[in-house]
């Protein structure tokens, strides 16, 4: 369902707002053709909250119809209540999506009970299998290891990606669901072979959209013990993910996918691009990090 490496699509999008398909196409056929083996669509990289869902609807069904029929096109959810996350997930199985990231309602604090009975809900009623998604840094809710445990154990829900970035946590969740049929996947790439030694099974990230066959040789590396090039990799990794951070997330990926001309720097409102003098410097930061890591 999920394994290996997938990227945390960015979304190209024109000038007035309306998805960039010309964009788009370079985008995925970059990421594709240098071995990913699926898309996640309107993630935190990819500007899904700010975006309507008609257009990441939209979204959805034009990754599915650019990828090969058994890519895995897993989109995000970004709705507070069951009901909103079920239309969007009906949306998406309607566009073809394969599954999909659903974050825990945002807005007020919640006890275990509450985020089990939000996701216990939504994957009942779910027209396609779920990945549970933990991103705290965005949503401040960090999905009990024990809820995680509970829910891995629906037929539905068939996996999480991880962004928060805390390798305890990770571990404590590979532990907690090693008896399921679950992929846990990292959601940051500067920590891959760290994760994949905690249980990984691979990761979603932002830097599969601009270095793909970096970090597919990377997770090659990793599963095949080849423990110096991985490391060696992993550090080019690292120095391109925080060049790309420098300049806001994810306003620093666009300018960096922009600079390598593969879609806009235009990114969705409210947020702003990054500034000339801030795309200037981002150049210079990934010319050495960049170069043969295709």
């Amino acid at each position: 369902m999920a394994n290996g490496v997938l990227a945390a699509l960015a979304t190209p999008l024109t000038e007035d707002g309306a998805l960039d398909h010309g964009g788009l196409a370079r985008l995925v056929h970059h990421i594709l053709g240098s071995g990913a083996s699926g898309i996640c669509p309107a993630g935190s990289t990819g500007e899904g909250p700010l975006l309507s869902r008609a257009l990441r609807t939209e979204l959805t069904a034009a990754v599915v119809s650019l990828a090969p029929p058994s890519t895995p096109v897993i989109p995000a959810t970004v709705s507070l209540t069951p009901t909103d996350t079920l239309a969007d997930l009906d949306a998406y199985a309607e566009a073809g999506a394969t599954a999909a990231l659903v974050p825990p309602p945002f807005y007020y604090p919640l006890s275990e009970a509450s985020i089990f009975r939000f996701f216990d809900e939504v994957a009942e009623r779910s027209p396609i299998p779920l990945l549970l998604y933990n991103i705290p840094a965005m949503t401040k809710v960090v999905l009990p290891v024990r809820v995680v445990s509970e829910l891995a154990a629906h037929p539905r829900v068939v996996g999480m990606k991880d962004s928060s970035r805390d390798l305890e946590y990770f571990q404590s969740a590979a532990v907690a669901t090693r008896r399921h049929h679950f992929s846990l996947l990292t959601g940051s790439d500067t920590l891959l072979v760290a994760s994949m030694a905690a249980g990984a099974a691979g990761t979603i990230a932002a830097s599969v959209n601009l270095v793909p066959a970096l970090v597919v040789n990377l997770y090659r590396a990793i599963l095949d013990g080849e423990d110096e090039a991985a490391r060696t990799l992993q550090e080019r990794l690292i120095g391109i993910v925080l060049a790309c951070r420098r300049p806001g997330f994810p306003a620093g990926w666009k300018a960096a996918l922009a600079l390598h001309q593969l879609c806009g720097a235009t990114v969705a409102p409210p947020l702003v691009p990054a500034t000339s003098e801030a795309t200037r410097v981002l150049a210079d930061e990934l010319a050495p990090f960049i170069a043969g890591s295709d």
